[in-house]
C-alpha cells in the first residue's frame, strides 16, 4: 500500500512539474537575443541575411521618441515613436517573443514609404514592456486598444493603419469588431497570421518529436489553469466578420509554422468589401516582406490608394 502511495505521490509530482514547465516554455518571457548577434547563415533567414541585416540596421539608427503607457491592469506598457512629419501613423504589433525591430523591418522600412509614421510597440512581456505572461492576443487585444487610444488624442487628425505581424496579427484580428470606434484606423496590414494559437503550437512542439502532442496538450491545460485562457479557442472568424476596414492579407508559401491556409481563412472572413491576399512565393513565416518587398510596398501603395489610406 505504501509503494502505491509512494508512486503515485511522484507520478503527480511528475505531472506538476511537467505541467509547470510546458507553462514557462509557452507562456512566460523569453530570452530576447538580437538577430543581429546570431549566425544566421544557419537559421531559416540564411537566403535573406543580408538585406534583413541592412534593414534591421537602418532602423537601429533612426531616431525614436520613447513611449510609455498603463495597460488596463496596470503594467507600463512601452513603443518607440518615429516621426517622419506625416499626417498618417502605422501602429506595428510584433510576433511571439521577437524584438519588435528585429520582426518589423522591411515591413517598417514600406510603411514609411508609404508616407506614415510608425509607433513600434513592444507588447507586454516583451522588450520594452513590463509584464510575464505573453497570452497569444488574449489580453494583447486590450492593449492595442490602449494603443489607439493614445494615437487618436495624441494625433487626432492623423490617418491610421494598423500592422500586424503573426502573433501581432492575430492581436488586430481581435481587435477587429473594436475598430468601428476610431474611424481614422482606414488600413489593416495583416501578415502571417494564425487561426487558432494552438495549431501553431503544435507544429512547434513536432521538436519534442512522440512527446509533442502531450506538450502541447499540456501548454494549453496550463494556460487555462494559471491565466484562465484557452489558446484552442478562437474568437477571431466572429471578430474580423464584424470588421469593415480595408484589409491586406501577406503569407509565405513556405510558412511551415502557420500554414497559409489560416490568412486565406481570415481573408474570407473579413467583413470588408475592401480586402486583398497575397502570397509570396518561397517566403517562410515573416518572410513576405523581406522576400518580395518591391512588389508588396507597390501593390499595398495602390490599394491603400484606392481605400483612401
Amino acid at each position: 500500500m505504501i509503494f502505491a502511495v509512494i508512486g503515485a505521490g511522484l507520478v503527480i509530482v511528475f505531472f506538476v512539474v511537467l505541467l509547470v514547465r510546458c507553462f514557462a516554455g509557452c507562456f512566460l518571457r523569453g530570452e530576447e537575443v538580437p538577430l543581429e548577434s546570431l549566425d544566421l547563415s544557419k537559421s531559416h533567414y540564411a537566403k535573406y541575411k543580408d538585406e534583413l541585416l541592412r534593414t534591421i540596421l537602418e532602423i537601429k539608427q533612426m531616431a525614436y521618441e520613447p513611449v510609455r503607457i498603463r495597460s488596463y491592469d496596470g503594467l507600463l506598457l512601452g513603443a518607440r515613436f518615429y516621426d517622419f512629419g506625416f499626417n498618417k501613423t502605422v501602429i506595428a504589433l510584433h510576433g511571439y517573443r521577437a524584438i519588435p525591430y528585429n520582426n518589423i523591418h522591411a515591413g517598417f522600412l514600406t510603411m514609411k514609404d508609404l508616407g506614415y509614421n510608425v509607433l513600434l510597440v513592444s507588447h507586454r512581456a516583451h522588450y520594452d514592456s513590463e509584464g510575464r505572461a505573453i497570452t497569444f492576443g488574449e489580453r494583447e487585444q486590450k492593449d492595442l486598444t490602449a494603443w489607439l487610444d493614445y494615437v487618436s488624442e495624441r494625433r487626432p487628425d492623423d490617418i491610421i493603419a494598423l500592422y500586424g505581424l503573426s502573433m501581432g496579427c492575430a492581436t488586430i484580428c481581435l481587435t477587429a469588431d473594436k475598430l468601428k470606434n476610431y474611424p481614422n484606423v482606414k488600413l489593416l496590414v495583416l501578415e502571417s497570421g494564425y487561426r487558432r494559437a494552438y495549431d501553431t503550437l503544435l507544429v512547434g512542439a513536432k521538436k519534442y518529436g512522440a512527446w509533442g502532442s502531450l506538450v502541447a496538450v499540456l501548454c494549453r491545460l496550463s494556460g487555462i489553469m494559471f491565466l484562465g485562457i484557452d489558446i484552442k479557442k478562437s474568437k477571431i472568424k466572429e471578430r474580423l466578420r464584424q470588421c469593415d476596414v480595408p484589409a491586406y492579407f501577406i503569407h509565405g508559401s513556405e510558412d511551415r509554422l502557420v500554414v497559409p491556409e489560416n490568412a486565406k481563412l481570415n481573408f474570407e472572413a473579413i467583413g470588408s468589401a475592401h480586402k486583398k491576399l497575397y502570397i509570396a512565393e518561397g517566403a517562410g513565416h515573416a518572410e513576405a516582406f523581406i522576400a518580395d518587398r518591391q512588389y508588396i510596398e507597390e501593390s499595398l501603395k495602390a490599394f491603400a490608394e484606392e481605400v483612401g489610406a
